[in-house]
């Protein structure tokens, strides 16, 4: 995997997060996830403020990401498995 652009897609990732936009975020999943995004959401704070890539892992046909996630309630941060789906890195695992 691409490590630049693993990391360009978290970014994107966290900004959807950040703007609420829930069709951008589920869009980043496989489609096998899809019907988990509601409950993954749970575990962000109330209102996501912001979200920063804190790392990007790249091996070679998976990459690991740890992305913070701050709200005014609280903090998380949570990694995922990003792995090449129709070209693009989608999110394969929490």
């Amino acid at each position: 995997m691409d490590e630049a652009q693993v990391r360009e897609h978290a970014e994107e990732h966290g900004k959807s997060v950040e703007r609420g936009d829930l069709a951008a975020v589920t869009s980043d999943f496989i489609p096998e996830l899809h019907p988990q995004v509601p409950e993954i959401a749970k575990s962000l704070p109330n209102v996501p403020i912001t979200a920063e890539v804190l790392s990007v892992r790249a091996a070679d046909d998976h990459a690991i990401v740890q992305i913070r996630y701050a709200g005014a309630d609280r903090a998380v941060t949570i990694e995922t498995r990003w792995e090449d789906h129709d070209g693009r890195p989608m999110i394969v695992a929490e």
